[in-house]
């Protein structure tokens, strides 16, 4: 597995210098020439969404409460669907080339700065979880529990493709990562419950939407803050951003929630099974676990790459995407070479964390919840209202501020409880409806 990993990596090394001498300017590099058809804008969304969170985390989740873990990934259907009927069209419409460059061209220029400054602070966590997941699937390849020259190496290639090529690597790659997952997950799922079959009846004895572990409040909160990410989130919308026009990316997002959704149930039921089984884990991530004790050896090569690949395709499109946005958004210019640098150090702060944490979902949750209630509901109300209403902007940008500073003192300076982000998007809510009332004219 590690020779088949290492050869899968250095074909995606050289794809990206093939792009390399392809792109010129800031817009290829970063939004792939806003030229890519259906197929591909379908693929690398699900690609993008289908990470750390989607794959260990959710089956690590499910070790932990059940199949209620399966809301997750849900709500993120969810938010795909709805993006899909009632955004990605708009969104695409305005031609921007960075989410924040969206909010330049709905709520103005101080919009642009707040929302680019929370994508910045917040989504450093996001990448660090990818990073994690990347060391537990390392140490499977390696058969040692601690990896971290092979994770190191394995980083710095994606690392590599990503500064190289930019978004026309990663449109590409997400598309072969997209199957290869897809293939392997597919494989485990019919091998499991139609050929062993030995846990199959404790599976579906196990079944249920909500439990003690977590109830409906969990799931109001879930579907707020995290569908909130998949709705309105940076890494989505960037997908959206590079579809060649406003129908392909209305069609790529409603349909890639349906593909999550399915994938959804697929990946927790594998996990249940998994965790019903006779064999004992000895602390393994349930998937780890699966990987060298339960699968026959093709299926786990498979699984073994589509595991290192939902994590590259998530990443890469992250640190694309940040570095695109502090160069564009932040610095104000938009030279590649400059993206390249901020995504080599990005992605080694990234690392740095990653290094020393070792919770997927607790890094991505404190990301979501610093995102999720400064930006969503004030950006959205923001295109909705674009070239139709006169915004109160002063009173949106509050929300955006309150929200998101709410978010911000609930990751990192631990106040508050697990419902403090929900809060915080209740307020930027509020802030938001308030900015729809008409501003009087001064005489």
């Amino acid at each position: 597995m590690l020779v088949v990993t290492l050869v899968y990596i250095t074909f995606l090394i050289g794809m990206g210098f093939y792009d390399m001498k392809r792109v010129g300017s800031f817009e290829e590099y970063a939004v792939a020439g806003k030229k890519q058809g259906l197929s591909r804008v379908l693929l690398s969304i699900l690609a993008t969404a289908i990470g750390a969170s989607a794959t260990i985390g959710i089956v690590d989740r499910a070790a932990a409460i059940g199949f209620p873990a399966v809301w997750w990934l849900i709500v993120g259907s969810v938010g795909l669907i709805v993006q899909g009927l009632v955004l990605s069209k708009k969104v695409r419409e305005l031609n921007a080339d960075t989410l924040p460059d969206v909010a330049q061209k709905t709520i103005g220029a101080v919009g642009r700065r707040i929302i680019a400054a929370i994508i910045g602070v917040s989504w450093i966590g996001v990448i660090a979880a990818q990073y994690i997941s990347m060391a537990t699937v390392v140490s499977a390849i390696t058969g040692k529990n601690n990896s971290r020259l092979m994770l190191i190496i394995i980083v710095a290639v994606t690392i590599l493709y990503s500064v190289v090529g930019g978004q026309m690597s990663v449109i590409k790659t997400d598309m072969i990562q997209a199957i290869i997952m897809a293939s392997g997950f597919l494989l485990v799922f019919l091998y499991l419950f139609f050929i062993d079959g030995s846990s199959n009846e404790l599976v579906f004895d196990s079944v249920e939407l909500t439990n003690k572990s977590f109830g409906g409040m969990d799931l109001f909160n879930l579907l707020f803050v995290v569908g909130g990410t998949y709705f309105l989130g940076p890494d989505i919308m960037s997908r959206n951003l590079v579809s060649k026009d406003g129908k392909t990316a209305k069609r790529a997002a409603i349909a890639a929630g349906i593909a999550l959704g399915i994938f959804a149930v697929i990946i927790v039921l594998i996990g249940m099974w998994v965790i019903n089984y006779k064999g004992e884990l000895g602390g393994m991530s349930p998937l780890i676990y699966l990987l060298n004790e339960i699968i026959p050896y093709p299926i786990a090569v498979i699984l073994c790459l589509g595991l290192v690949s939902t994590i590259l395709s998530s990443l890469d499109t992250c640190l694309v995407n940040v570095a695109s946005i502090i160069e564009h958004d932040i610095i104000g210019r938009d030279k590649v070479n400059e993206v390249r640098m901020i995504v080599a150090v990005i992605g080694v702060a990234s690392l740095g964390i990653a290094l020393f944490k070792t919770d997927i979902i607790g890094l991505l949750t404190g990301a979501y919840s610093i995102y999720a209630p400064g930006i969503v509901f004030p950006l959205f109300i923001g295109i909705m209202c674009h070239d139709k209403k006169k915004l109160n902007l002063p009173l949106l940008y509050i929300g955006i501020i309150a929200g998101g500073g709410i978010g911000l003192l609930n990751t990192y300076m631990k106040v508050g409880g697990s419902y403090f982000p929900l809060i915080g998007m209740g307020i930027s809510l509020v802030f938001s409806l308030l900015a729809l009332i008409p501003v009087a004219e001064k005489k």
